[in-house]
């Protein structure tokens, strides 16, 4: 349809095109299916994990052409209030503007909303484009190609088991097809390929579903019980005293040491996560990602090191982690085990690991034990850090 109009490379009606389908509220009859693989996608592609939950979803607004009080004009803006955003910048055939997303990452506001509204680990920036053009200039975006949305519907619609709208899954066809043709995936080529996976998809299309649900089933029964899971991994001589799970595990998955969790109140250590809200406390933890159905259903096992809370005192721990003087000791520990630094306020360290599927659930935490043992030297760097992150706020 666009190419009728003559409108196949105009980025506005990309920009509307895609925004319609992702909007959860729109008539399409994909309700946030499309979203959330998008999403989703973009984490897996861009390194850049968007956290998201179910809930937020049914309040998400889509929205194009938001422009701030500074004049910057986003593309497209997804956004549930006062918890997160993801601002698109999107080119079909120009490159990036004059330090465009430099001007966006560094805008105040988005649209008339103030940024401050919204927590620092909830703000994320794509920039997409071409597979092979140029990436955006500003460090804060992440670079996802059109590709990539191409393959996420796709997939989406391979799984849907025509419980979408006809008329809909036509124009959704139409619209990749367009971006196929225009971004030179070789269209032919695609086609073939796509229609290959879906007639394998077809044929074995019950055993996917049964292994699948399977593999849920594991992880559900094991998100409750994974502290005695992974214990049952670990030596005692490795698992000490100082070592901690958070109560409340079942959601998050958070591994702590001594130290790390500091109260609302004078910052002294507690292992109470609830006495870390407010103003002044931190909570700083490696996570596993097991609350991602990919943990079992992929065999990934995502490691990280985190920090929350969104205070004075982890702004000076972010300050001194990326000081020479700590990367010094940290760059050669995280190379050797090869561990990605990534040192922005939420997220410092991250490694994904493989996970042998036929052994689950077992496998997951003997894989669990091996990521909690690499990251032991990590750690000790980690208090350390911390530790003089503590005297610099309490001094001040």
């Amino acid at each position: 349809m666009l190419r009728i109009l003559g409108s196949a490379r105009t980025e506005q009606k990309w920009n509307i095109l895609l925004a319609y389908f992702l909007d959860p509220s729109q008539p399409h009859g994909f309700g946030a299916d499309l979203l959330k693989a998008f999403l989703d996608k973009a984490g897996q592609v861009t390194d850049t994990e968007i956290e998201y939950y179910h809930r937020d979803i049914e309040e998400v607004a889509v929205e194009t052409e938001v422009t701030s009080p500074q004049d910057n004009r986003l593309d497209i803006l997804i956004r549930t209030p006062a918890e997160w955003f993801v601002c698109i910048e999107s080119k079909v055939d120009a490159s990036e503007g004059d330090r465009q997303t430099h001007r966006y990452i560094e805008d105040t506001h988005i649209g008339n909303e103030e940024k401050t509204e919204y927590p620092e680990d909830g703000q994320y920036y794509l920039f997409l484009s071409k597979k092979h053009a140029p990436d955006s200039s500003a460090d804060g975006f992440a670079d996802l190609s059109w590709r990539a949305v191409v393959e996420a519907f796709q997939t989406e619609l391979n799984l849907s088991h025509g419980q979408y709208p006809e008329r809909s899954v036509s124009q959704l066809e139409d619209f990749l097809s367009t971006i196929i043709t225009v971004t030179n995936m070789e269209e032919d080529d695609f086609e073939q390929i796509q229609k290959e996976k879906v007639q394998l998809l077809s044929e074995y299309r019950d055993d996917i579903d049964e292994l699948l649900e399977a593999a849920e089933s594991l992880r559900e029964r094991s998100i409750e019980e994974w502290p005695e899971l992974f214990r049952s991994q670990v030596d005692d001589d490795i698992w000490t005293d100082e070592w901690h799970t958070r109560d409340d595990y079942g959601k998050y998955g958070c591994i702590f040491r001594d130290g790390w969790y500091r109260d609302n109140e004078d910052l002294a250590p507690t292992l109470d996560h609830n006495e870390t809200r407010g103003g002044r406390g931190i909570r700083l933890h490696f996570v596993h990602l097991i609350r991602k159905q990919q943990s079992f259903s992929e065999g990934q096992l995502t490691y990280i090191l985190r920090s929350p809370a969104n205070v004075d005192l982890r702004d000076e721990f972010n300050r001194l982690y990326n000081s020479q003087k700590w990367q010094d000791q940290l760059e050669p520990l995280l190379d050797e085990q090869g561990i990605s630094n990534k040192g922005n306020q939420r997220d410092y360290t991250k490694k994904t690991y493989e996970v042998d599927q036929s052994g689950l659930p077992e496998s997951y935490f003997e894989t669990l034990a091996v990521a909690f043992e690499e990251h032991l030297p990590v750690a000790e760097v980690i208090d350390e850090i911390l530790d003089e992150a503590v005297a610099n706020v309490k001094d001040n």
